[in-house]
């Protein structure tokens, strides 16, 4: 293994130099592997609470619910919470609402059912967490049997538009530079120029625990990395002082 050595008769002043520089690297080292601890990842939901999904040619009910007291599983407009389901188990579907007597998975929502107007959702995660983006999937089949992506979403009161689009298909709209704070999100899902909406999974990306969650920045970064290659140019330089 290479030993970095003082060099012999290397002076007083010398020997400060290069000890400095030596903890001026560890400590640069310090700084980015604190920041990279920091960075954003996916957050676990604990639960979600919504008004159940419809029915039409299928079934779009959220029916895999984990917490379901009575018949509210299989019942349109019925309030879920305490629980998980469609929403956040992971799978995104890949094909349309109407492929396969909805096995895809989509739970939707049509104006003039119970709770089928603009319908709201709440997630909830271990504690206060910092979310930086949301992602959405959603179905858009042209309009066929009425369903178009929804025209907007509500995150935590703000509004973001959904860009109207010819692609026909499972699509996804993900939200970025959010930096919300808090235990629980609140999505609302406004309905487009259809009546129906279908939602497949919503996936959230930060930081679990109101730990910071703030990236680096390109800058940042940059910095960082230029004070790593600073400090070992001087390591470097000084070996050669005798």
């Amino acid at each position: 293994m290479k030993c970095f050595c003082e060099p012999a008769g290397l002076s007083r002043q010398g020997r400060y130099t290069i000890s400095h520089a030596k903890n001026l690297l560890i400590a640069l080292v310090f700084v980015t592997l604190v920041s990279i601890s920091g960075f954003a990842a996916a957050l676990n939901v604990t639960s979600y609470s919504m008004p159940n999904g419809g029915t039409g040619a299928y079934v779009y009910q959220d029916t895999t619910y984990s917490n379901c007291p009575a018949s509210d599983c299989t019942t349109t407009g019925a309030m879920l919470s305490g629980g998980n389901g469609r929403l956040t188990n992971g799978v995104i579907p890949t094909t349309d609402w109407n492929i396969g007597s909805n096995s895809a998975g989509w739970i939707g929502w049509v104006t003039g059912e119970p709770n089928g107007s603009n319908p709201t959702a709440t997630f909830n995660f271990a504690g206060s967490s910092t979310i930086n983006s949301v992602s959405i999937w959603y179905d858009n089949s042209l309009g066929l049997g009425g369903v178009t992506e929804p025209s907007s979403v509500s995150i935590d009161g703000t509004s973001y538009a959904f860009t109207p689009n010819s692609v026909e298909g499972p699509q996804n709209f993900t939200v970025s530079g959010l930096d919300l704070t808090g235990s629980s999100a609140t999505l609302q899902f406004f309905q487009g120029t259809e009546e129906w909406i279908m939602i497949g999974q919503v996936t959230f990306n930060g930081t679990a625990g109101g730990a910071s969650s703030a990236t680096p920045e390109p800058t940042t970064i940059f910095l960082m990395g230029a004070g790593l290659l600073a400090a070992s140019l001087a390591l470097r330089g000084r070996r050669s002082v005798s």
